[in-house]
């Protein structure tokens, strides 16, 4: 047997052991490795329970209500009390002779009112009031005319009184329809911040698989490229050693030298972009530095059913920008109702109605008062009308423009969201076209291998083109995971195109913002 022969059959030989090898040590290392795995649904639920980023997100879920709450102050009963004391002196003479000089008075008043959404306000309360306005009083008459009109001092009173007052305004704000369509407003406005906020979390939950999958892909780099490695070695190390009994070319030498080198330095970038991949993953999940994740799970290899109608259907009842684009348009048309209403006279009618009471004693005043021995009620219609309300024409103008300019936001935005559904099933289906091609290249790629390796066994086939075919072997499998992945990814990214990540994966976001308040 010739040395040529000798040196193919020896190379052959190690790069068959190197590849069998290679991949049998790539399925042990997989299992030995002590690091975690993790389902899709456990990579969701600890990326929503201890992400920074959502942890911080979940309370401006819990605040996007603020402004409808706020409005809702409006109509919170309102109680007031207040009281007060007053002392007069004042000179002899006028009056005085009949009212006296010193004059003082007591009062204190407790009210209660409350507005309703109807838009009336009902307001009741009770006053009294304690008044001593005799002291020093000073008047000389001849008896003749006292006999006529007697003169007496007069003692000090308790005066108090009850009372209730109704308020109705009746054009502007007719039985409180505007305040009714901007709580309307605010309460969709609340909507959607809160939609965009779960979209938020949606999107960086699809963002967190993706590196996930991304480790892997890393972790698999690492692997080919460690196996590139060792069989440009053992070919280097056999030739290196067949060149010193003089049985092999310098030449061959440099090249395989070349290709290690070359190797080694695709190891080190694979293992430095495997470092950065999962130092990303650790910083979404907010787990220590020191974590090791291993493995790819749940990927999925089969085409699902594709319905792009249903698709498109789902996603303009569920897409997050095109609900609030739907809320905005509501928004604008109860925005230019409310204009419309500011435009009309204010006509407000109220109804009033009190009862008195005075005795000199406390007790016996307010008796009078509660069994109304003094009634009265009164009625009031106001009405008001600005002339030249350039502010009310100007909003009622801009209101109207507002509704064609999110009407023709809805009808693009519809435009848009079709598309994008569209395209991500197109993707889908691409993506799994690849997939099948990737794993065809790879199955060929594996079979040229076995084939050109008895070519190798008999003499026929150079060391170069045996390099070659291992190297197609080693790159196949890598884009076959790539490609893999990719696939998935793509699968994502149309569920997030309709809006339908967290209910693909069951996963109830109201009980992860629900812990935000515990």
């Amino acid at each position: 047997m010739s040395s040529a022969r000798i040196l193919m059959t020896a190379v052959c030989t190690v790069a068959a052991l190197a590849l069998s090898a290679g991949s049998y040590a790539q399925e042990k290392a997989a299992q030995a490795d002590e690091g975690a795995a993790f389902t899709i649904e456990q990579a969701i639920d600890m990326v929503l329970q201890n992400n920074l980023t959502l942890r911080a997100a979940k309370y401006d879920v819990i605040m996007s209500d603020s402004a409808e709450k706020k409005y809702d102050k409006k109509y919170a009963p309102m109680i007031s009390a207040e009281g007060g004391y007053t002392y007069q002196e004042s000179p002899e003479g006028g009056l005085s002779a009949f009212t006296g000089t010193k004059q003082y008075q007591y009062d204190a008043t407790v009210s209660v009112s409350k507005t309703f959404s109807t838009g009336s306000m009902l307001s009741a309360g009770v006053k009294d009031v304690y008044f001593n306005g005799n002291e020093g009083a000073k008047l000389y008459l001849p008896p003749a005319f006292t006999t006529y009109l007697p003169i007496t001092s007069q003692p000090p009173y308790h005066k108090p009184a009850l009372y209730v007052s109704l308020q109705q305004e009746l054009l502007k704000n007719t039985f409180g329809v505007n305040d009714r369509a901007q709580a309307s407003i605010l309460k969709n406005a609340s909507t959607m911040q809160r939609l965009a906020i779960v979209n938020q979390l949606s999107g960086l939950v699809v963002s967190t698989l993706i590196d996930y999958w991304n480790v892997s892909v890393q972790k698999s780099a690492i692997d080919n490229a460690r196996l590139e490695l060792d069989n440009n070695a053992q070919i280097r190390n056999i030739i290196a050693q067949n060149f010193a009994y003089g049985l092999a070319e310098g030449y061959d030498l440099n090249q395989f030298n070349a290709l290690v080198a070359g190797a080694e330095t695709k190891v080190e970038v694979a293992q430095q972009n495997y470092k950065e991949a999962v130092r990303k993953l650790l910083r979404t999940l907010n787990m220590p530095p020191e974590t090791r994740v291993k493995g790819v799970t749940d990927l999925v290899e089969r085409l699902p059913a594709l319905n792009q109608d249903e698709g498109v259907k789902a996603a303009f009842q569920k897409r997050v920008d095109y609900r609030n684009a739907v809320m905005q348009l509501d928004n604008a048309k109860k925005e230019f109702s409310i204009q419309e209403n500011v435009m009309l006279p204010s006509l407000t009618l109220s109804f009033g109605g009190t009862t008195l009471g005075q005795q000199t004693g406390i007790g016996s005043a307010y008796r009078d008062t509660f069994t109304g021995e003094y009634p009265g009620w009164n009625v009031r219609l106001k009405m008001s009308y600005p002339l030249g309300d350039s502010e009310a024409e100007t909003n009622l103008r801009n209101a109207y423009l507002k509704i064609r300019q999110s009407e023709l936001a809805v009808e693009s935005l519809k435009l848009e969201v079709r598309d994008d559904v569209l395209s991500k099933y197109d993707l889908v289906k691409l993506q799994f076209g690849v997939l099948g091609k990737s794993r065809q290249m790879r199955n060929e790629s594996e079979m040229y291998y076995q084939q050109i390796m008895a070519k190798f066994r008999q003499g026929k086939v150079a060391s170069v083109a045996m390099k070659s075919a291992l190297d197609t072997v080693v790159a196949a499998r890598q884009r076959e995971l790539e490609s893999l992945v990719t696939y998935n990814v793509a699968l994502l990214q149309l569920d997030l195109s309709k809006n339908e990540i967290f209910e693909r994966y069951n996963v109830d976001v109201e009980k992860y913002i629900k812990q935000v308040k515990e």
